[in-house]
């Protein structure tokens, strides 16, 4: 992964990362305070073999002998005969298998050093069980390796390093289990995300939107909470939201400019993406850059345009289609005539057919010669066919994703149908994007703020 990726990773995940880190630290905490503490005493034998003092070689073989014999009573410190020696020694309410399960022994390497460490709740109990330990195995192994035809034991047990008082306990460990849990959380964490983020195939950057579509990336609108009741940027003309679509409008002009793009459909792959408030917002931008502009609302099926705009829903585009009402009846002038609006009109019982018939086609040529730019709202491409019959008559289509809920496949199967009737995709939009930590626009000053006029006087 690299780091990029990681720290991008990070900030997109961060949430559930330092829930699952809490929940391990949480955990572990826990179980380190519901253990009981143990605490160690350790007894220390040194094991020598008996030698001649005058015989050199004598020597050297009781060293390897000794050696050899701490091995075996590595084993031998733990067995029956020294368990049941030390029970009775001192009365312990344990069998010696239990005894046994307490105690640990080690062997110095390349030495004839053998320490037996005894692991106890009770400092005390520990420290007696290891001196127990020690005066029972220094009389039994001589015991064991005494001949009878010699007085001297061949091997002797002497205690080096009497067990003393542990002040510590050996376990747990609060801060190495809390670091341990946190290390393990936090990789646990990045795992999930990791694996989050694979199985996620919502659309989650505007350049991974560019990369996925093959098509550029005209803008972004970031995620307002007042969208939903001021959704028109001329409600606040100097916010993040109008600059963005005011971005949009720029970067759409400069698309092919080598062929017109007058009828332009702005729709997306599935409803709830945005793409009506986008329709309107576009339009209104583009008539402020002081174009020509009509707002056509095809989405016959669920109207929203006229709504949002404030304007009624009577006589419209379906009206001027089947030939009942003419076109410059049924426009609508919207904000002291910055743009003209178009609304649905009566809803017809063939959606798809209509917007699909040789007299939409003859009305959008219309609009083409009356208007500089001529947009439609137009419903959401998957589901009904509504919008592919419509962008086969338009000069593109711009597509509105929504960050986070728009899927690929979605996205891939709705370009296909674009695709299919040969409609070019000018460019994307990435909509309710995460809003960006801006203070003000306009180099640093804050824009004068300017009484809001009330939807009815716009109009």
């Amino acid at each position: 992964m690299e780091l990029r990726s990681g720290l991008r990773l990070l900030r997109e995940h961060w949430l559930l990362i330092t829930m699952v880190t809490a929940m391990a630290v949480a955990a572990s905490g826990f179980a380190t305070w519901s253990q009981t503490p143990q605490y160690a005493s350790r007894v220390t034998f040194f094991i020598s073999a008996w030698t001649d003092p005058n015989d050199t070689a004598s020597a050297y073989q009781g060293s390897l002998l000794s050696e050899q014999k701490v091995k075996s009573y590595a084993e031998l410190l733990r067995t029956r005969s020294v368990m049941d020696n030390v029970v009775d020694d001192l009365d312990l309410d344990l069998t010696p298998q239990q005894l046994a399960d307490k105690v640990t022994t080690s062997v110095v390497p390349d030495t004839a050093l053998l320490n037996a460490t005894v692991t106890d709740p009770s400092p005390e109990a520990a420290r007696r069980i290891a001196r127990s330990i020690g005066r029972e195995f220094a009389t039994l192994v001589p015991s064991l390796e005494n001949s009878s035809e010699s007085r001297q034991a061949a091997v002797e047990v002497t205690v080096v390093n009497q067990a003393e008082l542990p002040t510590h306990p050996v376990t747990p460990k609060p801060v190495r289990n809390l670091v341990l849990a946190a290390i393990i959380g936090l990789l646990a964490g990045f795992g999930i995300a990791v694996a989050r983020r694979s199985l996620d195939t919502t659309i989650k950057s505007a350049e991974q939107l560019e990369h996925f579509t093959g098509v550029p990336t005209l803008g972004t609108i970031a995620a307002d909470r007042k969208m939903a009741k001021t959704p028109l940027i001329v409600h606040d003309p100097h916010g993040f939201r109008a600059e963005d679509v005011r971005k949009i409008r720029t970067n759409l002009q400069f698309v092919d400019v080598d062929r017109p793009h007058k009828v332009i459909l702005v729709s997306g792959s599935l409803p709830s993406e945005g793409k009506t408030t986008m329709a309107c917002n576009l339009a209104i931008a583009l008539a402020e850059a002081g174009k020509r502009v009509i707002l056509v609302d095809a989405d016959l099926r669920k109207p929203r345009a006229a709504g949002f705009l404030g304007l009624p829903n009577g006589t419209g585009l379906t009206d001027v289609l089947v030939g009942t009402v003419p076109l410059d009846a049924a426009a609508q002038s919207w904000g002291k005539d910055l743009l003209t609006v178009l609304s649905t009109g009566s809803t017809p019982p063939n959606p798809s057919e209509l917007l699909g018939s040789r007299q939409m086609g003859e009305l959008l040529d219309k609009l083409r010669a009356s208007y500089d730019m001529v947009l439609i709202d137009g419903p959401p491409i998957l589901h009904v066919a509504d919008a592919v019959a419509t962008a086969a008559s338009c000069d593109g289509v711009l597509m509105v994703v929504r960050q986070g809920s728009t899927r690929r496949e979605q996205l891939q199967e709705a370009l296909d149908s674009l695709r299919n009737v040969k409609a070019p995709v000018l460019g994307t939009v990435l909509n309710f994007a995460p809003a960006s930590n801006r203070k003000a626009y306009a180099y640093g000053y804050l824009a004068p703020q300017q009484p809001r006029r009330s939807e009815a006087k716009s109009h």
